[in-house]
């Protein structure tokens, strides 16, 4: 079935061809409905308008004058590709076929069509480039972004002066990413067709449960959807389901479904179209039953005042589109209005400016502009008229070099680049509940510049200052916290991590630190555990350090009292010169307090070292000493003077018992010298300490311990001593104490490896307690007798007789015993040696 060509013939010395999509597509198998009065005979007029200024403009096109023929596209790429047969018509004769009366040839002729203007659509424009391509016509669209019209191989005539489909997905992208949306719905036309715009409506469910939903509109079709999904998955954001196709056909029922099921994804509320103008206006209608809407638009937005002066006076006699517009408007009854402007004002109608106007005007400028700059170099002086160009075409490929990657106008940047695709400049604008539109952003591709007023937008979407509107999949997962993708990356469930010992990878998995280290506060990365030891300012120091400083002074003024008092006899037979042994042992015990709540260092361990074995050596040392001379000297079968009873005897031997823990101490900082170490009692906690171990500890204290099971044996040995003898009775105190003490710090000192204050502290109070008994049950009762009961520090004379077998009187019969011992026993001569006992407690 042939088509009936309608069309619009503008006279010119040079014509150029029009595509326009000036019916809407048909329904019910019709190719064209009825007239588009926005999309259609506005910017058909735009063209009109630019042809008009081109040629009354001299500086622009001098050479020739400007025509045009004008087609309708109706939306429809096939019936789009036979109006264009006509261009190729055009091209392809000089005649029409006609003959004169005389038989002879008509002398009519057909000028070729120059270029194209158009198509609007990117499916029709892919039609049309197919066509044109092969009888080398150039095309440069006003409105065509689809991606696959950048394929030079298929299309190398093809141009436009609007960016290709990726960088406005890009440009969406970067806005989607920009509020914060990483999960969204997506609708397509199924097809590429391009246009370019953008929206988002702010809308209230009609249902009692409200519920917002936001729609950024794009119309570029399935391809455009590839090019949003590659720019998307690169910010990280992702497609709820399957991409909603739409098409012609549907009905106001399936636009309702898909609505529908839209409205129950919960979590994406955000709505990203790539669809034609028709199939929006559809889709919206429907929308607009179901909700309360808003909207915001993306745009390249312009008014021209003379473009909208130019419609009002513009009159439809002879145009055959604009007289079918003008009886749409219903002016055709009123046979007096005589132009747009007066009919505009007859039906009330105030005109606006659609938005791809400017870009047919820019397209119409740069193909005047390069036509002018052909002709000049082609014909030189010669003017148009007279030179052989005028009679035969352009050469497509040489015209589009004229206005590929080229400056039409000084200092202005070029408008199509080498490909032939349009330099990307978005502007941002969001319309208002007034209808008013308020730019809120741009985008260079030049520069790559993109800037969005955020704070603006969400005012916008009346939402409260630093609010967003909400489209995700899942949101983030909170601290301590890793993802566990699903089938998507922006949908996630958030699985617990141990905070204390492992950190966050990539937000998706959750590794365990070394030993050594633990999280940052962000759970990032590991850092080292700064290491403790014991402060000053500590409960865990404070306690044995006033412990020890009481000690201290308590052990200061017994020497005090016995150097007031060493001549009298309690002085005196105590045996002095052990007895300042001793104290200097119970010294040096809590002397080592303050080494061992210090920060570890290598003086401090080596001093450690010594002053723990060596202390208590000197303690039990001068007791094991003392002990064993009472022993010896009151051995029931004992007939001579014991040896080693002699003060200088007595020193020697608790040195030499001494010496060995000295010399142990010695060989052990040689074998092992002294240094500090990092140790972990627990995932989380670094403590900085001596590098001796517990094992080391214990064995520098076996010594001691050896001495005191020996000098608990001879306490227990000598406990029936004469009663006047009944210092060993305080010694045996002294160790009995002793013995519980340390059988009650073993248990608490290695049950606590995990807690190093405690071992310390306990550690400290043991060694200090140890001196303490010592101080309080040997030393205690001497200087109590010397301060406070001073009738008792003096000599007295005791029969023994009578009590001489449990008291161990010894008789001998003519023998001369000499005084021996020391300050604590005299015996004396008599014929029957009788022994005299002087008692001092």
């Amino acid at each position: 079935m042939l088509t009936t060509i309608f069309k619009l013939i503008i006279p010119g010395e040079i014509v150029l061809g029009g595509l326009f999509p000036i019916h809407e597509a048909g329904r019910n198998g019709s190719s064209c409905g009825k007239i588009k009065a926005d999309q259609g005979v506005q910017r058909m007029v735009a063209m009109l308008y630019a042809l008009e200024k081109v040629n009354q403009d001299s500086s622009i096109l001098p050479q020739a004058t400007l025509g045009a023929q004008i087609l309708d596209t109706c939306s429809v790429d096939s019936y789009a590709l036979e109006q264009t047969l006509e261009f190729i018509k055009s091209v392809m004769s000089k005649g029409d076929g006609a003959v004169c009366a005389d038989g002879s040839s008509a002398s009519y002729h057909r000028q070729p069509v120059s270029a194209v203007v158009g198509a609007a659509g990117s499916q029709v424009s892919v039609m049309v480039a197919s066509m044109l391509q092969l009888f080398k016509i150039p095309q440069v669209s006003y409105s065509s972004t689809g991606a696959e019209l950048s394929e030079k191989s298929r299309f190398g005539y093809f141009s436009r002066v609007v960016p290709p489909d990726n960088l406005q997905a890009q440009v969406m992208a970067r806005i989607v990413r920009e509020l914060d949306w990483t999960y969204v719905h997506a609708i397509a036309d199924t097809g590429s067709y391009g246009t370019l715009s953008f929206m988002i409506n702010n809308c209230a469910n009609h249902s009692v449960e409200k519920k917002t939903w936001r729609i950024i509109y794009c119309g570029i079709g399935e391809r455009g959807m590839d090019s949003f999904r590659a720019a998307a998955t690169e910010f990280g954001i992702c497609i709820d389901g399957d991409v909603h196709k739409i098409s012609r056909r549907w009905t106001e029922t399936n636009f309702r479904d898909l609505l529908i099921r839209m409205h129950h994804t919960r979590k994406a509320r955000g709505v990203v179209m790539f669809v034609d103008e028709d199939n929006l206006k559809r889709l919206l209608h429907t929308l607009d039953k179901l909700i309360k809407e808003g909207r915001k638009e993306l745009e390249r937005h312009f008014w021209w005042v003379s473009y909208i002066t130019f419609f009002r006076k513009l009159s439809p006699n002879g145009f055959t589109f604009l007289e079918e517009y003008w009886d749409a408007l219903g002016c055709g009854s009123n046979e007096n209005l005589r132009n747009f402007g007066e009919c505009f004002d007859y039906i009330n109608y105030t005109l606006k400016q659609e938005s791809y106007v400017p870009f047919v005007v820019d397209t119409v400028y740069v193909l005047a502009r390069a036509i002018s700059k052909y002709i000049t170099d082609e014909c030189g002086p010669i003017e148009y008229q007279r030179c052989p160009l005028s009679s035969s075409r352009f050469k497509g490929d040489r015209l589009q070099n004229y206005y590929r990657n080229v400056s039409l106008i000084e200092n202005e940047p070029p408008l199509i680049d080498a490909n032939g695709d349009g330099i990307g400049r978005y502007d941002v604008f969001q319309l208002d509940n007034m209808g008013i539109y308020h730019k809120v952003g741009k985008w260079r591709s030049t520069r790559d510049l993109f800037e969005i007023e955020v704070e603006r937008v969400r005012r916008g979407f009346q939402l409260a200052p630093g609010d967003s509107p909400l489209s995700v999949c899942s949101v983030d997962c909170p601290r301590g916290h890793y993802r566990a993708y699903q089938d998507q990356t922006c949908c996630w469930a958030c699985i617990p991590c141990d905070t204390t010992t492992s950190i966050i990878i990539n937000v998706t998995r959750c590794d365990m630190c070394p030993e050594g280290e633990v999280p940052d506060v962000n759970q990032s990365f590991c850092s080292p555990i700064p290491p403790v030891s014991m402060t000053w300012n500590s409960t865990w120091a404070l306690i044995p350090a006033c412990f020890s400083l009481l000690g201290l002074a308590s052990t200061i003024f017994v020497v005090v009292v016995f150097l007031k008092f060493s001549n009298t006899p309690v002085i005196m037979a105590s045996g002095r010169e052990l007895c300042y042994c001793m104290i200097s042992g119970i010294s040096m015990c809590y002397l080592l307090t303050f080494f061992l709540v210090s920060q570890p260092s290598v003086p401090t361990c080596a001093i450690t070292r010594v002053l723990m074995g060596l202390s208590m050596s000197a303690i039990y040392a001068a007791i094991i000493t003392k002990t064993n001379r009472l022993g010896r000297v009151f051995k029931p079968d004992g007939a001579q003077r014991p040896r080693f009873i002699t003060p200088k005897a007595q020193v020697g031997i608790c040195a030499s018992i001494v010496s060995v823990q000295l010399v142990g101490s010695v060989v052990w900082l040689l074998v092992d010298p002294p240094g500090t170490k990092i140790v972990f009692p627990s995932r989380t906690e670094a403590v900085l300490t001596c590098k001796a171990t517990a094992s080391h500890l214990l064995v520098s204290l076996l010594y001691n311990l050896i001495l005191i099971v020996i000098c608990t044996v001879y306490a227990f040995k000598t406990r029936k001593i004469p009663e006047n003898f009944n210092e060993t009775r305080h010694i045996g105190f002294t160790m009995y104490s002793t013995c519980i003490l340390w059988l009650s710090f073993g248990p608490i000192y290695f049950a606590t490896q995990n807690n190093f204050r405690i071992q310390i502290t306990s550690l400290c109070m043991c060694i200090s307690l140890s001196g303490t008994v010592a101080l309080v049950c040997f030393f205690a009762p001497k200087v109590y007798i010397v301060i406070f009961q001073p009738d008792k520090n003096v000599r007295t004379r005791q029969s023994a007789v009578g009590r001489l077998v449990n008291q161990q009187m010894r008789f001998m019969r003519y023998i001369t015993v000499e005084v021996y011992g020391s300050d604590s026993m005299i015996i004396t001569k008599y014929e029957y040696a009788v022994v005299y006992v002087f008692s001092f407690f």
